[in-house]
């Protein structure tokens, strides 16, 4: 029981943890509640993972080739 009171604890605490250092983050990823929260199992962190393999690291790549040269080509512009 205290264990499961611990658990919704975190929950909240990493929420308001995750808005916070969202409101005030540069570039970059944006943080969730579950990179605050120590209770939770390497599972229930991995959950919302991508695993990249071999047959979608092509996909990938080709993505980022396309930021790459949307970011290159809107910069020339200005």
């Amino acid at each position: 029981m205290t264990e499961g009171r611990d658990r919704f604890a975190w929950s909240l605490a990493s929420s308001m943890m995750a808005l916070v250092a969202n409101c005030h983050r540069g570039k970059g990823r944006a943080l969730t509640a579950q990179d605050f929260n120590p209770t939770l199992t390497k599972e229930e962190r991995m959950r919302d993972a991508i695993l990249i393999t071999d047959e979608n690291v092509e996909l990938m790549r080709d993505e980022f080739k396309k930021g790459f040269c949307l970011q290159a080509s809107g910069s020339s512009d200005s």
